[in-house]
């Protein structure tokens, strides 16, 4: 029994996507239909950029999350780095000076 693409046994549909692919992407065309109708922008009908935005944005995350690496590992993740500690900037700027800075003469090569 094959659980990772849709459709029956024999008749699937013409394209492979796994079943967490077609949630993700009803939430991310909602999404950006909810934003599109609170932004003052014009709704074209039928959704044509609205497909092809969730299509791609679908495609980039189900790159990312997949079985063995499931949504909220990749959410903790991302949480874990954005809130890691990092090194202190420096206060003061490096100066060089001139004089550090040693010159040779060369003769020209013509």
């Amino acid at each position: 029994m094959d659980a990772v693409w849709l459709g029956p046994r024999g008749l699937t549909l013409p394209w492979s996507a796994r079943y967490s692919a077609y949630g993700i992407w009803v939430v991310l065309f909602t999404s950006v239909l909810l934003v599109e109708a609170v932004l003052p922008m014009s709704v074209s009908l039928p959704p044509v950029w609205e497909l092809v935005l969730s299509i791609l944005a679908t495609y980039a995350l189900t790159g990312v999350i997949d079985h063995e690496r499931p949504l909220a590992s990749v959410w903790h993740l991302v949480r874990a780095e954005v809130s890691a500690p990092r090194p202190p900037k420096p206060t003061r700027p490096v100066r060089v000076s001139a004089s550090s800075v040693r010159v040779r003469n060369v003769e020209p090569w013509w």
